[in-house]
């Protein structure tokens, strides 16, 4: 299957720029969660952030795994569809918009996860900030893929909350509990 588009909702692209804002003029990153469709579509949800303990340099930058593996499953959990790690995405300084050695092993590791690979963004700020977007193979193979912003673009069931009234809480014991027994696999711990 193509890689056609990625559409982000509003509150994940927001995600990448407030972070990319924030740590100025660090590189820094983020993951992405949500959905691949049978058309090609890839929906982009949610957009982790790094963590905590992150290291952030000019040139650099690690991610905090405990706290993305973490968040990145609390934060599915909210979601009444199976949402899924998509890949990722980080900074880079200047006009580098190819990806390093380094950026090509994570990206594999991500795109070995899943048999349609995954999605990776390069943000530039050189003056004014882009975003490209990339869907890589499990032999990393990078091809430039169209992106947009548009929650109405996404189906509404897609976006649908788990619990959003408090008469549908769960109740301890019950099936609820085990509806999270599925943990989304983000990355391995490298440190």
């Amino acid at each position: 299957m193509n890689t056609r588009h990625i559409v982000f909702t509003k509150r994940a692209f927001n995600a990448i720029v407030t972070e990319t804002i924030d740590r100025d003029p660090l590189e820094t990153g983020g993951v992405f969660i949500g959905y691949i469709l049978d058309n090609g579509i890839w929906i982009v949800v949610e957009t982790i952030p790094p963590g905590i303990e992150t290291t952030n340099r000019r040139a650099y930058f690690e991610y905090d795994t405990k706290f993305i593996n973490y968040l990145s499953n609390v934060i599915a959990r909210q979601y009444k569809g199976n949402l899924q790690v998509l890949g990722l995405w980080h900074r880079h300084p200047g006009s580098m918009d190819t990806f390093s050695s380094t950026d090509d092993g994570t990206n594999v590791t991500f795109a070995k996860a899943n048999p349609l690979g995954a999605i990776s963004g390069l943000i530039n700020w050189d003056p004014k900030m882009r975003l490209t977007m990339y869907h890589v193979d499990s032999q990393c193979h990078y091809t430039k893929t169209d992106w947009s912003v548009d929650d109405g673009m996404i189906p509404e069931n897609l976006l649908a909350l788990r619990f959003t009234d408090p008469s549908g809480l769960p109740v301890s014991g019950c099936s609820a509990e085990t509806e999270f027994d599925d943990k989304l696999p983000v990355t391995e711990d490298r440190k």
